[in-house]
């Protein structure tokens, strides 16, 4: 991949995991708020338990980007960034400009998504 390129994904990368940490702070805070003053009856109670967990589900689903964030600045620094992981081939860059902490090609995360081996 061309210098100017990586240095492009690599500014995009670093500002996502920006934005992904001050979001985790943010929704976590939020979730460990509800329902913390301690007058509540029993429906609000219900109510602020699903809506906490809703809240932990997407720290959740925010952390794993993060990881996957991280885990393409790894591959920037270590040179095979944009390469998939499952068949060494170039990783589209239409592709990496829509997802840019892709790990795999798009023929290989369709078939590892087919084969029930990936989710994400």
């Amino acid at each position: 991949m061309e210098k100017e390129k990586m240095i492009y994904h690599r500014e995009r990368l670093l500002e996502m995991r920006r934005d992904l940490i001050q979001k985790l702070n943010d929704r976590y805070n939020d979730a460990m708020g509800l329902g913390g003053d301690g007058s509540q009856d029993s429906a609000d109670e219900a109510y602020n338990l699903y809506n906490k967990n809703l809240m932990l589900g997407r720290v959740e689903t925010d952390a794993l980007k993060l990881r996957l964030v991280e885990q393409a600045l790894q591959r920037i620094d270590a040179g095979s960034y944009g390469v998939c992981i499952e068949c060494e081939e170039d990783i589209e860059e239409k592709r990496l400009e829509y997802v840019p902490f892709a790990r795999y090609c798009t023929e290989c995360k369709t078939e590892l998504e087919k084969k029930g081996l990936i989710k994400m």
